[in-house]
């Protein structure tokens, strides 16, 4: 594959969802759409977020040929050493936790997978098999003194009841390291070097060195950062979630209320890392313009307070190794991320913190550290876990959406092959990309076994898998949406938890990845279906044209219709904001006349285009459907694209003092 060394003229964005091995779809994926397009806007969760970071660096990195050391990716990983592919070797246990890892891993890409796993756990729980067969050898023993029936049953209850002990004794031993799991970070692997590695590189630092290779990076410049990529052009934004407040986030976020403990952080990610963190604290308010006077003593005083803990840096400063960690951190499997933060809910945090405001006052000119020790009693550090991304949004299809796209945002999505499409040797033939317009409007089905405990299982596992991807399922659906976004099929010996996959099977699925872009790249500038050159942008564009307009025109319907209504005992809206209004407000004021009498003007301006709007069906006429709904959502936190002006938010842990 020849990728170009220069940046081609045409520009498009994409987001990858999460799928822990599939993700080794997307390098050649990547480099079929870098071909044709400059990559601008690049966006993951969990394996996609690894993908999308790997492009990010590419891209920054193509003149120095960086989409030829990801398009490598796949071969790289797939290299063996003493039987185990580099892949395999990545993921690295703890040593308390190296024999469930040997047992969980015993049965992967191997037949008889069940009696391996048995034969790992026994290899394990060796001593705890033995001291639970203790009692079923001494029935052994003592029966075989005896004489004929006696002998033999009693021989025989001895033997069933020393393999039921040892059964009992394994899993006592692995629920013991499964309670060790919680005090170490609720996973198997922190992503550093771990037990039984011999020497191989572990996860976190290999994507690390791998980052900075398709950057362009040498190991003395630095890690690369959110904004190394920003001064190219190009924004990189990736999911994990916060476990502690039930809460997705986008990274990198504009918030800076989060700590981080820099011993913690190390024994997660390069050392080199955790130093360029630690001397990089947020120098400016989170929304870039410095902060005034008093609140910078109040952040100085904060962090005085906060002891051994560190501030998290700006998004600017912040490696991007260390979102990518975040965003995979896969249950179980990748220990969670601890961080820190005060949670302004409790009350006892509240009090510190009007506390400290009065000392500030009252002493204007005292140091930071002066006023922790003078206060005594500081704010409470809850620790935040951060764990997969794909918790939540495995596929965040959101990412980098607009009303009017200027460029297409692709979506490459992972499914399961369909009941009634089976492998096909043609890699095209193993992905779908909707052509007409009237294609991809059906969710897929998923049939449930109704007996035995399989289907017990099938049932839960389906209830979870519901709540966690409602959302972009039912983006995936609309127009759109739909007509940008190509399916990847997978079956059951691909990707996923399979992290001894074989060379073939590997290569097989990143050929897969360069079909399915190819498919992208052939609707959008080619003429993929019969359609004219081009005629899929083109199409998109109309598309998002309709929807958003449609859209729209069923909002301020209901705005006009809202507006007008005279409830009991309230001030009408027109007296609040409208041509002439000059009632009290009861809240969040305008904070001048001449800023009312604006909001007056524009909110009169917009009852006027509603009502003209009300005597025409033109824009929803003919719509795309489904169609969509605008309606007020919470900011996700993520950063602005840089066109956009900076807006000051209160923090949500925070309430306005």
């Amino acid at each position: 594959m020849t990728i170009p060394t220069t940046k081609p003229d045409l520009e498009c964005d994409v987001v990858m969802k999460g799928g822990i091995t599939s993700g080794v779809i997307y390098p050649r994926a990547v480099c079929t759409l870098a071909q044709t397009y400059r990559l601008r806007s690049i966006g993951g969760s969990s394996a996609g977020a690894i993908a999308a970071a790997g492009a990010a660096a590419a891209e920054f990195g193509r003149a120095s040929g960086g989409f030829t050391l990801l398009e490598a990716l796949p071969a790289d990983i797939t290299a063996q050493e003493n039987g185990e592919s580099v892949l395999f070797r990545l993921f690295q246990p703890t040593k308390k936790t190296l024999p469930l890892y040997r047992a969980f891993t015993a049965g992967m890409g191997k037949p008889a997978g069940k009696i391996r796993i048995a034969v790992a756990l026994i290899a394990g729980y060796g001593w705890w098999a033995l001291l639970g067969a203790i009692p079923g050898i001494v029935v052994t023993v003592a029966c075989a003194q005896g004489h004929g029936l006696a002998l033999v049953a009693g021989v025989l209850a001895g033997v069933v009841l020393a393999l039921i002990g040892a059964i009992v004794g394994v899993a006592c031993g692995a629920a013991r390291t499964l309670g060790t799991v919680s005090s170490k970070n609720f996973g198997l692997c922190t992503g550093m070097p771990g037990a039984g590695a011999a020497g191989a590189p572990a996860l976190t630092p290999w994507l690390h060195a791998k980052f900075q290779s398709m950057a362009g990076l040498s190991s003395d410049s630095g890690p690369l950062t959110f904004g190394t990529l920003a001064s190219s052009g190009i924004e990189l934004r990736m999911m994990t979630t916060n476990i502690t407040r039930r809460q997705p986030m986008p990274m990198p976020w504009a918030t800076q209320e989060y700590f981080f403990e820099p011993d913690q952080m190390r024994k997660l990610f390069p050392a080199e890392v955790v130093d360029w963190m630690v001397s990089h604290p947020p120098s400016v308010g989170s929304d870039g313009i410095p902060l005034s006077p008093i609140d910078v003593r109040k952040r100085d005083l904060l962090r005085a307070q906060a002891g051994s803990k560190k501030p998290w840096p700006n998004p600017d400063d912040l490696p991007v190794i260390v979102s990518t960690r975040m965003s995979l951190s896969f249950p179980l499997l990748i220990t969670a991320v601890p961080l820190y933060a005060v949670n302004y809910s409790l009350e006892a945090n509240r009090t510190a913190r009007a506390a400290a405001d009065a000392w500030l006052q009252a002493n204007p000119h005292a140091t930071s550290a002066e006023g922790a020790a003078a206060l005594g009693t500081a704010p409470t550090f809850d620790v935040n876990w951060f764990s997969d991304g794909g918790i939540c949004a495995n596929l965040p299809v959101h990412f980098f959406d607009a009303p009017l796209p200027t460029r297409p945002t692709f979506a490459i999505d992972l499914e399961s092959f369909p009941p009634d499409i089976h492998k096909s040797s043609i890699q095209t033939e193993n992905c779908y990309l909707p052509v007409e317009n009237g294609e991809g409007l059906l969710r897929p089905w998923t049939t449930l076994p109704t007996s035995g405990v399989a289907a017990l299982s099938s049932f839960l596992s389906q209830i979870v898998d519901t709540a966690r991807g409602w959302l972009d399922a039912a983006q995936l659906v609309m127009p759109g949406y739909r007509d940008r976004v190509v399916t990847i099929y997978h079956d059951d010996t691909e990707g996923g938890m399979n992290l001894a996959m074989k060379e073939a099977t590997v290569t097989d699925l990143a050929d897969r990845g360069a079909a399915a872009a190819a498919l992208l790249v052939d609707k959008f500038t080619g003429t993929l279906g019969g359609k004219p050159a081009g005629w899929g942008w083109e199409n998109q564009r109309w598309i998002r044209f309709r929807t958003s307009t449609v859209g729209l025109d069923e909002w301020i319907r209901r705005f006009r219709a809202g507006y007008g209504f005279a409830a009991p005992n309230t001030t009408p809206y027109p007296a609040l904001a409208g041509p002439n209004a000059t009632a009290d407000l009861p809240s969040y004021q305008f904070g001048s006349t001449t800023r009312r009498n604006q909001a007056n003007a524009q909110t009169g301006e917009l009852t006027t285009l509603a009502d003209t709007w009300a005597t025409s069906s033109a824009l929803s006429a003919g719509a795309p459907r489904p169609r969509p709904r605008l309606r007020p959502t919470p900011d996700d936190g993520a950063t602005a694209p840089s066109a956009d002006p900076p807006i000051q938010t209160v923090l949500d842990s925070e309430p306005p003092g």
